[in-house]
């Protein structure tokens, strides 16, 4: 998938996740605050191996803050803080000199997830 492509689904799919957040309330957030976080490293990331490894990753990419993600989400700093070390412990996001990244582990499952959509949205497109 080409590198702009994923961004434009990325875009998408935060603004609907984001969504989520003021319609369901109490979910458990890992997909809106892995969303944003992805949003967020690949603002200014134009390596175009996606699944690189997560040193260069975070060292291409730009980081997220426990307060950028909690005022993004309009949710406690503590709650995305807990939800964070979280998603940290299950390898899903990384840490690195303060910043929060998503890890490859999760990068190469998103990317898949975003090449259904993909599809889908081409598909779609052709039938409009």
């Amino acid at each position: 998938m080409h590198l702009q492509n994923y961004k434009i689904i990325e875009d998408l799919v935060a603004s609907i996740y984001t969504k989520d957040i003021s319609d369901f309330g109490d979910r458990s957030y890992y997909p809106q605050i892995l969303k944003l976080i992805s949003r967020i490293n690949l603002k200014n990331f134009t390596n175009e191996n996606l699944i690189c490894e997560n040193e260069v990753f975070c060292s291409t990419s730009n980081g997220a803050s426990i307060n950028l993600i909690s005022r993004s989400l309009g949710l406690p700093r503590e709650t995305v803080r807990r939800k964070v070390s979280e998603l940290i412990k299950l390898n899903w996001l990384i840490r690195d000199n303060s910043k929060i990244y998503v890890s490859q582990e999760w990068r190469k499952k998103n990317l898949e997830n975003n090449e259904i959509i993909l599809k889908e949205l081409i598909e779609l497109s052709t039938k409009i």
